[in-house]
């Protein structure tokens, strides 16, 4: 909860009681342990597609063979950027990118895009919600065949308790854009310690969600040039949290494309490898 004091309020006070305040519903327990009657996962991995029941009254599953119904549901579900965004009232919704320029969040020009372009996370389980078979045969390939792209720091701790685990640990590729303040660096700035307790507090908590992703294979963080501008060797203090992240191809990291980091890059790679930190640097 927020720290409080007595008689005074702090912006850390302000930063951190708004990051419990819009923390959207988690799933209820009961959901979490159903996920539609239970362990999809373990029932697919366990139960060869051959073997599920077939419903003859439906001929989309009675008639086409199971590898055909794959690329029916990898061509609905699958090749989506999907950007994970926090409606007013604190439910977590999406975007899906048209995965061209006239993307607002990819430009960062509209982090909070227009109403009408919400969508609920519900939708994207419109096919896999239709029966019990789709649902076991579809509903994994939502989580590991799509991105998963986050532009704001906390989307990603409030995204996790809204989905059931088994789903959450299945997702494979994320992406972190842009929402990482320089300011969240330790600093003898009286104004930047201001808001450092409460953003380093929330930074932490995405790192260590991200840590602790079972099948992430690709990750890559972007730092923007509006928000960050710290000198390099600050670089390997941020990123320290994420030292544990270890990906077998490691990750990405993408710094503002200005001549400063530029330069640095070479120097930037060596810090970081040097603490242990496994990721490509490019600007």
């Amino acid at each position: 909860m927020a720290r409080i004091k007595q008689g005074v309020f702090s912006w850390e006070d302000v930063l951190a009681h708004r990051y419990q305040n819009n923390k959207p519903t988690a799933l209820s327990r009961s959901r979490r342990a159903s996920a539609i009657s239970g362990r999809a996962q373990t029932e697919k991995q366990s139960v060869p597609a051959s073997d599920w029941t077939v419903q003859a009254q439906s001929p989309l599953l009675a008639k086409l063979s199971p590898e055909l119904r794959l690329m029916i549901w990898e061509m609905v579900l699958g090749g989506m950027r999907i950007h994970i965004v926090q409606q007013s009232n604190r439910r977590m919704s999406h975007v899906v990118c048209p995965l061209t320029d006239l993307c607002d969040i990819c430009r960062g020009d509209s982090p909070q895009p227009a109403k009408e372009k919400f969508r609920s996370i519900g939708n994207l389980l419109a096919l896999p919600m239709a029966c019990r078979q789709i649902y076991r045969e579809s509903i994994y390939l939502l989580y590991t065949m799509n991105t998963f792209e986050f532009s704001n720091t906390w989307s990603l701790t409030y995204l996790r308790p809204t989905i059931p685990p088994d789903l959450w640990d299945a997702i494979r590729d994320v992406e972190l854009r842009w929402a990482f303040p320089g300011h969240w660096l330790p600093s003898k700035d009286p104004v930047k310690k201001v808001y450092f307790s409460a953003g380093r507090q929330q930074w932490l908590e995405t790192c260590k969600a991200l840590t602790r992703m079972k099948s992430l294979q690709s990750f890559t963080l972007q730092l923007s040039g509006s928000w960050f501008c710290e000198p390099v060797e600050k670089i390997p203090i941020f990123l320290e949290p994420l030292r544990d992240l270890n990906l077998q191809r490691g990750w990405n990291l993408q710094l503002p494309k200005q001549p400063y980091y530029v330069k640095q890059i070479r120097n930037i790679d060596g810090d970081l490898r040097k603490r242990g930190i496994d990721c490509l640097v490019r600007a």
